[in-house]
C-alpha cells in the first residue's frame, strides 16, 4: 500500500485528466483478478467483488485526481509533474481502496453479497465527477456507499463514521459588483467598487458566526 501510493504521489494527474492513473489503477485491479470496469463517467472506474454468499451491495468511494500545487518537498517520492501534486490525500484513499480491493478478493467466500469499489475522477473541482458516474450506473442496486477521507485531526489508529453527509463541500459562485468612475471631489456621484467588494467579503466571513 506503501508502495501503491508512492507511485501515485510521483505522477499525480488533474481533474477530469486522470488517464494514466485510471489505466494504472486497472492494471493493479486486474492483476488482483479482479473485475474492473473502465470509463465511467469519465475516468472512473468500479471494481466489482461478489461474495460467496447472498448480502447486500455495498460500495466504497475513493477519488482519484490531484491539485494544481507545485510539490516543494525533498524525497524520492516527490512529484515528478511540475505545478501537480496530491497535497489532499486523493493518492493515500486510492492506495486505501486498492489494499481492500486486495483483502476482499482474497477472502470472497466470507463476504456476504457484493463489495463495490468507486474510484472516482474530479474530485476537486465543481461540478465533479461524481454524477457523471452516477449517471453511469455506478449506483445502481447499491444499498449503502461509504466515501473515505483522510483525517489528520484523528489520532493514529482511529476511524470515525456516522450516518448520513458530514465534512465539508464546497459550492461556486459568482458575484459580479459593477461601480462607476468619478471624481474624487465628487464621490456621492460615483460608484466605489472597491469599498463595496471589501464590506462584502467582510460580511460574507461573518455569515458563520453570526
Amino acid at each position: 500500500m506503501i508502495n501503491w501510493r508512492r507511485h501515485l504521489h510521483q505522477y499525480p494527474e488533474l481533474s477530469f485528466h486522470e488517464r494514466v492513473t485510471s489505466s494504472w489503477i486497472a492494471t493493479q485491479l486486474s492483476e488482483l483478478g479482479i473485475e474492473v470496469q473502465t470509463g465511467v463517467g469519465g475516468h472512473g472506474l468500479i471494481a466489482t467483488i461478489k461474495g460467496d454468499q447472498p448480502g447486500p451491495v455495498i460500495a466504497l468511494r475513493a477519488d482519484i485526481d490531484a491539485l494544481p500545487i507545485q510539490d516543494e518537498k525533498k524525497c524520492e517520492y516527490a512529484s515528478k509533474v511540475p505545478n501537480v501534486m496530491h497535497a489532499c490525500g486523493h493518492d493515500a484513499h486510492t492506495s486505501t481502496l486498492l489494499a481492500i480491493a486486495s483483502y476482499y478478493s482474497a477472502n470472497r467466500s466470507a463476504i456476504c453479497g457484493e463489495r463495490r469499489l468507486l474510484f472516482q475522477p474530479a474530485e476537486e473541482v465543481t461540478p465533479g465527477g461524481a454524477m457523471p458516474m452516477i449517471k453511469d450506473g455506478a449506483l445502481d442496486g447499491v444499498d449503502v456507499i461509504y466515501g473515505v477521507h483522510l483525517w489528520t485531526p484523528l489520532a493514529y489508529g482511529l476511524v470515525s463514521s456516522k450516518p448520513g453527509a458530514f465534512m465539508a463541500a464546497a459550492d461556486e459562485f459568482v458575484i459580479d459588483i459593477v461601480g462607476r468612475g468619478g471624481h474624487g471631489g465628487l464621490p456621492h456621484q460615483a460608484i466605489d467598487a472597491i469599498m463595496i467588494g471589501s464590506t462584502l467579503v467582510q460580511s460574507v466571513q461573518s455569515i458563520v458566526s453570526r
